[in-house]
């Protein structure tokens, strides 16, 4: 019989509760044997039997190295979009906008937009028109270290 084979018995006969402990001052020194431990069998409620659980080790996760070449990552698509500026209103407001309403952004013409790379601004520029379509001439290219702190 194993070990959890003989626990369920054990629970089953009342000689062991579900916490392993065989006897009332093994389960709480300081209770005795006529107290009602909440956890055996009665007349309107029945035992709650627990079984502990065996995990394997954590294995700490393996550091790839340092260097990996980034052109494995050039044909990773990415979203990219422009923000030209943002604001705050109340939601009766935005529920009463119509096909003719003016939305005032935070922004004046003259400032830069926000390029955006899956949320996260990697550049700024100016708004420019070529052809027929908007495009964006990059000013200024932010930095790995500055992308983190402002989005």
């Amino acid at each position: 019989m194993t070990d959890q084979q003989q626990f369920d018995e054990n629970i089953k006969k009342g000689s062991v509760d579900s916490t392993g402990a065989t006897d009332p001052v093994q389960r709480d020194g300081d209770l005795s044997a006529s107290q009602d431990y909440g956890d055996r069998e009665t007349e309107d409620k029945t035992e709650q039997v627990v079984y502990s659980v065996d995990f394997p080790a954590a294995v700490p996760p393996s550091t790839p190295p340092a260097n990996l070449p980034l052109q494995r990552f050039y044909d990773v698509n990415v979203t990219v979009s422009v923000e030209l500026g943002r604001t705050e209103l109340p939601l009766g407001e935005l529920l009463q906008l119509g096909p003719t309403a003016v939305v005032e952004l935070n922004r004046s013409v003259s400032e830069m937009v926000d390029v955006m790379a899956q949320g996260i601004r990697i550049a700024r520029g100016e708004v420019v028109v070529v052809e027929d379509r908007y495009a964006v001439r990059l000013t200024h290219i932010e930095n790995s270290h500055s992308r983190g702190a402002e989005q």
